[in-house]
């Protein structure tokens, strides 16, 4: 093991008692889509404090942190992502508060040794990333341009390198009719059910031929207000989505055609709208995630295989890895216990969670070691991502 790589270890020892500081006040104050003002302003303050340029605000979200040491030597920019946003509810149940205070440590431990390097490191705090889409709104700004990689590292029951998710739009689909009393005027209205149960029908035969292909899946929002009057306007929301970017925007377009069909049968106007910002199929780099691998096993951990039971959704960090060669991953906290529960927001504020700041905050700094010493290596990484290009687009 290199020197530098022993010495960032060292680093993120000596500052851990912040980051555990850091982690337990996100936690004990959740904040939820762009409202991560608490979050944002105790990433900056610590950020600041270990001699970064801070910025806040940037790439048009008002709660996101960017934090940059440039060296002024040649070199890499290595983009370091964290989250802070909880989940609506449940808390810090996702584990956001730990990403956070890991993204500050692994910046801050490649800091301590850049000098000797060169290049630059930019720590991210992006907000919203349950579902309101921080990081494509940030990406869309230009907030990430320069980034030569850009790492992020989620809390999760089990450490893994590899990543799948999906490519996700979200649609509101709303049909306009004519009321009229159903009992005793039926034939002067225009019913505005009828289009989104047509609409259902025709969804749930598609399920044989769409497989594991693709997924359409709504529910009905607005049904009618009472029995006895035909509704003159209802309303349905689907979700689609798709492991391929590709298929799921064939998927939705075929969809778009269906329903418009539908209206011009039974009669009624079609409102089609887009609900949210899409999320797209993360694409890890594969030199990247070679490097982490090699570095979580240096420190001890068992690296698992990608598997259903970790969970398979959706995340901003997937648009980034379209342009950037970049990565998800994931850290151990506790084994066995899902995100998104009470159990697993419990261990986002124990011991447990305090050695995965540690853990995460090493490996993600010794990998950008690897970037910024290797120059082989970062080819490696550029070529991937230039293959991967060619792959999908």
């Amino acid at each position: 093991m290199s020197d530098f790589k022993e010495r960032v270890q060292k680093r993120v020892e000596e500052i851990l008692p912040e980051l555990i500081g850091l982690s337990n006040t996100v936690w004990e104050h959740p904040e939820y889509n762009f409202n991560e003002f608490h979050a944002c302003r105790s990433m900056s303050e610590l950020l600041k404090k270990f001699g970064f340029q801070v910025t806040t605000g940037v790439g048009g979200v008002e709660t996101s942190v960017r934090a940059v040491y440039d060296t002024g030597k040649e070199g890499p920019n290595i983009g370091i992502f964290g989250e802070f946003d909880a989940v609506p509810g449940m808390g810090h149940s996702c584990g956001h508060n730990l990403m956070c205070a890991m993204a500050v440590g692994a910046g801050e431990a490649v800091h301590s040794v850049m000098d000797e390097i060169g290049g630059k490191v930019t720590v991210f705090g992006t907000p919203a990333e349950e579902g309101g889409g921080g990081k494509i709104i940030m990406l869309n700004n230009g907030a990430f341009q320069g980034l030569d990689i850009a790492m992020i590292l989620h809390s999760a029951s089990d450490t893994v390198v590899n990543d799948i998710s999906y490519s996700r739009t979200d649609v509101i689909v709303d049909y306009y009719g004519k009321t009229s009393h159903a009992a005793t005027w039926p034939e002067e209205g225009i019913s505005a059910l009828n289009p989104v149960l047509d609409l259902f029908q025709i969804v749930n035969s598609m399920r044989l031929e769409l497989a594991d292909k693709g997924k359409i899946l709504g529910v009905i929002s607005k049904g009618g207000e009472e029995p006895i009057y035909i509704p003159d306007h209802c309303q349905a929301k689907f979700t689609i989505r798709s492991f391929s970017m590709k298929y799921k925007l064939e998927l939705l377009e075929r969809f778009k055609n269906i329903c418009e069909h539908v209206a011009a049968i039974t009669n009624t106007r079609l409102e089609f709208s887009y609900d949210g910002l899409s999320y797209e199929d993360i694409r890890n780099n594969q030199s990247l995630e070679n490097a982490l691998e090699k570095n979580f096993t240096d420190l001890g951990e068992i690296v698992r295989p990608r598997e259903k039971a970790l969970g398979i959704g959706c995340t901003d960090m997937g648009n980034v890895t379209h342009e950037i060669p970049g990565l998800q991953s994931y850290v151990l906290v506790v084994p066995e216990t899902r995100g998104h529960t009470k159990e697993f927001e419990d261990a986002c504020y124990s011991e447990a969670g305090h050695k995965t700041i540690a853990v995460g905050s090493k490996a993600m700094a010794m990998t950008a070691v690897d970037v910024l010493t290797n120059p082989e290596l970062l080819e490696a990484v550029r070529r991937d991502f230039k293959e991967m290009k060619e792959k999908y687009e």
